[in-house]
């Protein structure tokens, strides 16, 4: 699994240091947690006081010894803070493999930087960096620091362990709070200690010797295997703008006031718009109308300025600007077809292709990113609106297959986006293959992609010249292949499921292996590599296919005169529970046409079913290497 998944942990490490020496040998370090470990959290303590719906202190402090190079980027320091976190009292502190101090590090040596990339217009997020300049393995990184919160929507989330092969020693999360608080823990069972101390009420959690977790092929995300408590107040308040988290209702009355009255639209657009749907009939056809002026009129900048990481734009900014965040266009749209008269909805969500589930009993602040929901009588209309490209009615992975809280004045509820299904989620290709008497192919190749694999490939439509033509060639795996810039031809057809097609031909030199006077070939001509999991004791997670997905070939491959096909492989079929797979064979002549199709189960499936799962996927990498024999006629 990629360490992408696992950066959404970075903000956890929350450090404070006591005055007595600590014991960061690195040989006091239990043998278990050592094992197969590239690094050991030493400690990780936090308390968290809550001293009213707005107002909270964090002091933290965290340790961890790094015992191998794949390891070293758990040892930086990076801690965000913005309009409504104060970052104070940072300390950080070196130590040798024998829990030797080597150092306290300046704080001219802790940067400060924006957290934002360049489409951020208005941002107010940054960040303190320290990234230690010690190569001598193992060693300790020490870290502590106060955060001091004036506006609140949930705290921090709590996770002590945040990369695989990382063990935990000792940590805890403490709150103390004289305010009602709401908390879920997940992937464990202990309960709080629950206590009053001077009037506060005492929320403890303790964790003593976590093992490590191996880094699996198809598990599940890190977020689903490692003990996790997500808090929040369950009255808050942000920049004077109040709510509560008893319901997803409560909670969406929240987002609905922040939203309210910034739906104006200027004379003149409201007359564009009016005009432009006047003569269309239907709901789907009206929206599609001003989906498509909104993206012509618009561009996405990213804009976090005090309560606007949370509250769109006025409507009327967007207009006279042409440019907001998710949450602005989105609002903007929402306006745009009020003003001709069709009901929507401003709706939020967690994005992201591998983002984990909304946590469905839990109402807080679990969303990232807003999106706008039409319904309509045959099909609810889903419009993301940070894309002039993006086709009409097209979430893609993006956002498809999850929770989007719709919000609606004191009606605000959880409803999923629809999921890509396996036939919208398809890659297909065909191709026919003309051998020479030298082993050399001319193949004309037609590729078309849907769903996830569109995804995947859209973005070759918005290069051009020498940037599109380079990504084209390494996305190509043929043997010995040249490819005309001027043949290459690629078109995107956007509709509800749209779809990328590519068509060019391609000249392969030696790709058909002579052995003496024969001709021997691979029918797997794209190069095509089944992963294959590697083979281990005992998978540990569960086994996890996020979509389902169709993958098909097409070939004809058409002898050169004088030869003969001596011996071609049989059909082949794989079925189970994960995948299925078949391959077809038929000669007509002197071509031999071949299907090949491979189907993917979305699902989580058992850990003990890993076994199960690599055997088939071995049956289908060993059939991808079947051969075709040619010999010369007599």
């Amino acid at each position: 699994m990629s360490k992408y998944y696992l950066l959404v942990f970075s903000f956890l490490l929350f450090p404070v240091f006591s005055f007595s020496q600590p014991d960061y040998n690195v040989d006091n370090i239990p043998k278990e947690l050592k094992e197969s470990a590239g690094s050991v959290v030493r400690l990780d303590e936090r308390t968290l006081e809550v001293k009213s719906p707005a107002k909270a202190e964090l002091n933290a402090k965290f340790a961890i010894t790094i015992l191998h190079e794949s390891h070293r980027s758990n040892a930086i320091f990076r801690q965000t803070y913005d309009d409504f976190t104060k970052l104070s009292s940072i300390k950080i502190a070196i130590y040798d493999g024998r829990g030797k101090k080597l150092h306290n590090i300046s704080k001219k040596d802790i940067i400060d930087m924006t957290n934002f990339s360049e489409s951020a217009l208005y941002a107010s997020i940054r960040q303190k960096v320290y990234k230690p300049d010690y190569y001598e393995y193992p060693f300790t990184i020490e870290y502590s620091y106060t955060e001091t919160y004036n506006g609140i929507l949930s705290f921090p989330t709590y996770a002590c362990i945040t990369d695989y092969d990382m063990s935990l020693e000792k940590g805890s999360f403490t709150i103390k709070t004289t305010e009602d608080i709401i908390y879920q823990e997940y992937n464990f069972n202990t309960e709080p200690d629950i206590n009053v101390e001077d009037g506060q009420k005492v929320y403890k959690w303790e964790f003593k010797n976590l093992k490590p977790i191996r880094n699996e092929d198809y598990d599940l995300s890190l977020y689903y295997l490692v003990p996790i408590i997500r808090s929040a107040p369950k009255n808050f308040e942000m920049e004077g703008y109040s709510g509560t988290c008893d319901s997803w209702r409560t909670f969406g009355n929240w987002i609905y006031n922040l939203n309210y009255g910034r739906d104006i639209l200027s004379s003149k657009t409201v007359n564009e718009v009016q005009e432009l749907t006047k003569n269309l009939n239907t709901k789907r056809e009206k929206t599609k109308a001003v989906y498509e002026y909104m993206q012509a009129r618009t561009r996405y900048v990213n804009i976090t300025i005090g309560i606007g990481g949370w509250q769109p734009f006025p409507a009327l900014d967007v207009d006279n600007n042409g440019y907001g965040d998710c949450k602005a266009l989105s609002n903007y749209t929402y306006s745009l077809l009020k003003a001709v008269g069709v009901e929507s909805y401003y709706a939020i969500i967690r994005a992201g292709a591998n983002s984990r589930e909304i946590i469905k009993d839990f109402p807080t602040n679990q969303f990232n990113h807003a999106i706008v929901c039409v319904p309509d009588d045959n099909d609810t209309i889903w419009l993301e609106c940070t894309s002039q490209r993006n086709a009409f009615d097209y979430l893609g992975t993006f956002t498809d297959g999850r929770y989007a809280l719709i919000i609606k004045s004191n009606d605000s509820k959880l409803v999923r986006t629809p999921k890509l299904t396996a036939n919208e989620n398809y890659r297909n290709r065909n191709a026919t293959i003309k051998i020479d008497n030298d082993g050399n192919v001319h193949a004309d190749i037609s590729k078309k992609y849907g769903g996830i694999y569109y995804d995947n490939v859209v973005y070759l439509t918005y290069l051009e010249g020498k940037r599109r033509m380079d990504r084209v060639r390494d996305r190509i795996h043929i043997k010995n292949f040249t490819l005309s810039d001027a043949d290459y031809r690629i078109e995107e057809l956007k509709s509800s499921s749209p779809y990328v097609k590519e068509d060019y031909p391609v000249y392969a030199k030696k790709y058909v292996q002579k052995l003496g006077n024969r001709l021997l070939f691979s029918v797997n001509f794209f190069n095509t590599i089944i992963d294959v999991p590697s083979s281990i004791n005992k998978q540990e997670s569960d086994i996890y296919m996020g979509h389902s997905l169709i993958k098909t070939d097409s070939l004809e491959f058409i002898v050169p005169d004088g030869y003969y096909i001596k011996s071609f492989p049989d059909n082949y079929t794989v079925k189970s529970e994960f995948v299925e797979f078949y391959t077809n064979y038929s000669l007509d002549g002197n071509t031999l046409k071949y299907v090949r199709k491979q189907i993917i189960k979305e699902g989580i499936y058992e850990a003990n079913k890993y076994d199960e799962l690599r055997s088939y996927l071995k049956k289908i990498s060993t059939a991808d290497k079947s051969k075709v024999l040619l010999m010369p006629e007599e």
